[in-house]
C-alpha cells in the first residue's frame, strides 16, 4: 500500500497508560494537548490519543482550543487513506467547521477524497498558510497519498500532467522521482510510470478506502483536456 507511514511518539506508552485510567477525566486535556504539539514537532502520530482530546472538547467545551483541534484535524488528513480523518471531522463542531483555519481543513479534506488534486493545492496555498506551513512533513504525506491514489488507476502519466497534479515544478522532478524508486521511474522525462501493483494491471478494478471511480472522474477529466 503506496502510504508514508508516521511514527509513534516516544511518549506514546505513558499516555496510553494514562489514558487507560481514565479516557474521561478533565485533566487528561492539558497532557494531551502538550502530546499534540510533540507529534507535530516529531513528524510522528498518535490517532486515538488525538480521538480521545477531541472527545474531551465535546464534554468539556469550555476547554476547546481551536488551534489543537486544528492541528489534530491535518495531522489526520496526513495518514489518509486511512480513516482517520472522516473521524475526526465527525468530532468538530458544526459552528467550528465553518471558521477559519477549520473551514480550509473541510474543503482540502474533501477535494483529496474526491480526487481534486489541483484544487486541493490551490485551497491549501502551501507557502501561504500558517497552519499547514508549519506542520513537518504535510505536503510529503499529501503527496504520497496522492501518488497512491493515481496508482490503483493509472500505469503511466504524462510528465506535466504528474506536475500539475502533485505541485511540482519540472525542475525537481528527477529529483522526486528519484526519492521514490519503490513506485514509480521515468521514462524518457515525458512520462511518469507507476510501478506494477495488484490495482493497476489489467483487470477488473475496485477501488480502496474513500475513492471510487466518480472520485477519479476529475482526473480523468484533466487527461482528456491535455491529450
Amino acid at each position: 500500500e503506496y502510504k508514508r507511514e508516521m511514527e509513534i511518539p516516544q511518549s506514546a506508552q505513558s499516555i496510553a497508560e494514562k489514558l487507560a485510567l481514565d479516557e474521561h477525566s478533565v485533566e487528561l486535556i492539558d497532557t494531551l494537548q502538550e502530546y499534540l504539539n510533540e507529534q507535530v514537532q516529531t513528524d510522528t502520530y498518535d490517532f486515538m490519543a488525538n480521538k480521545t482530546l477531541m472527545k474531551l472538547y465535546q464534554f468539556y467545551p469550555e476547554r476547546s482550543n481551536e488551534n489543537c483541534i486544528a492541528l489534530a484535524v491535518t495531522k489526520s488528513m496526513m495518514a489518509l487513506p486511512s480513516t482517520d480523518l472522516s473521524v475526526l471531522l465527525y468530532l468538530v463542531p458544526e459552528t467550528l467547521a465553518l471558521k477559519e483555519p477549520i473551514h480550509t481543513l473541510v474543503r482540502c479534506a474533501d477535494h483529496l477524497e474526491t480526487a481534486r488534486f489541483v484544487e486541493f493545492w490551490e485551497v491549501a496555498n502551501l507557502g501561504g498558510n500558517e497552519l499547514l506551513d508549519a506542520i513537518p512533513g504535510f505536503p510529503e504525506a499529501i503527496r504520497s497519498f496522492m501518488i497512491g491514489v493515481l496508482s490503483m488507476t493509472f500505469q503511466k502519466l504524462q510528465s506535466e500532467t504528474f506536475l500539475d497534479l502533485l505541485m511540482l515544478d519540472e525542475e525537481s522532478l528527477e529529483e522526486f522521482i528519484a526519492e521514490q524508486t519503490d513506485k514509480l521511474c521515468l521514462e524518457e522525462k515525458k512520462f511518469v510510470i507507476f510501478l506494477p501493483n495488484s490495482e493497476n494491471q489489467s483487470r477488473p478494478k475496485k477501488f480502496k478506502e474513500n475513492i471510487s471511480f466518480d472520485h477519479m472522474l476529475p482526473i480523468i477529466n484533466l487527461l482528456s483536456r491535455n491529450t
